[in-house]
């Protein structure tokens, strides 16, 4: 569990870096072509809103992809095509800072080449005073040493502008290269990323819902146990009501027969000591056999014999 809330952590850095990277070079990307149209933090706006976008759906498309494939393709074409727009974005911006390092790199190579040719100038006029000085040539070593001074002023000058300019001989060279593999490693890291974190949201989120199961299943079957039991109750409830009925139907029946006990309420409970309801279900029972039919108001009595 440890080692996956590091490598969690790493990679919410990391695709926090990309993010964050991959909006500022589409902010001046699209802040650059908003200027054109006199609405640049609109522009801006919207880039980055949509860069947001690009970085953050594969964190979520394969959930989505679980529910409905249709929208998920969808949502995937669209942050492919961001992708695509954001790297673009990302190419512009990067380009535009490596030609200026560029051009203060052949700046620098300007000033180097002058300070090559003033230090060359300064040590010919050098040479000249000490010749002009042991010839005894008073007057135009004056002159020469005005000149030493100018070119030595000169020769700090260009110094002091070689300080000011970058010099990177490296990117000056491989400036393309260098753009389009910084452009689309952050494009690549960035969805790398995206697609850890889910899964490893869904490493973490396993043992949950894997301990939550047998809690489901333990509550399922002490539900179903109290439905058996509630069941076997009632069984029991019934049955001896029914056992009852058919121990008790034919001495009544035979009874009925033999005039000993009428068939009605009354008469059952007189003969048999019966309930009215049990009295109820065995007359029923003896009038569905065809011994019995209907008679005065609910009662019952012996079926008369069709001539």
């Amino acid at each position: 569990m440890m080692n996956i809330a590091l490598s969690k952590i790493f990679c919410t850095l990391a695709l926090t870096s990309c993010a964050i990277a991959s909006a500022y070079l589409t902010y001046l990307f699209m802040s650059e072509l908003g200027l054109a149209v006199g609405a640049p933090f609109i522009f801006a706006l919207i880039g980055v809103t949509l860069d947001l976008i690009k970085t953050m759906s594969p964190t979520f498309i394969p959930t989505i992809a679980k529910q409905n494939l249709f929208i998920a393709s969808f949502l995937a074409l669209i942050t492919i095509s961001l992708m695509v727009v954001s790297c673009i974005a990302s190419i512009s911006a990067i380009e535009k800072g490596a030609n200026q390092i560029t051009a203060s790199t052949k700046q620098n190579l300007a000033i180097t080449e002058q300070i090559q040719n003033k230090k060359l100038e300064l040590e010919n006029l050098l040479l000249l005073s000490q010749k002009q000085i042991s010839t005894t040539r008073t007057s135009k070593a004056g002159d020469t040493a005005i000149d030493i001074s100018r070119v030595t002023d000169e020769l700090n000058a260009l110094y002091q502008d070689q300080l000011t300019v970058n010099n990177d001989s490296l990117l000056s060279e491989y400036s393309p290269v260098i753009t389009l593999f910084i452009s689309v490693s952050i494009e690549i890291v960035s969805l790398a990323m995206a697609l850890a974190l889910h899964s490893l949201n869904a490493i973490d989120t396993a043992p949950a819902v894997a301990k939550k199961e047998p809690e489901k299943l333990e509550v399922i079957r002490s539900h179903e146990s109290r439905v058996k039991k509630a069941i076997l109750k009632t069984q029991e409830s019934i049955e001896p009501e029914i056992n009852f009925a058919a121990s008790v139907l034919d001495d009544v029946k035979a009874a009925i027969l033999d005039g000993k006990a009428k068939p009605s309420y009354s008469g059952l409970k007189v003969a048999f000591g019966l309930s009215k309801g049990k009295s109820k279900q065995i007359l029923n029972s003896l009038y569905e056999q065809g011994l019995l039919e209907p008679w005065n108001n609910g009662g019952f009595r012996l079926k008369v014999a069709q001539s």
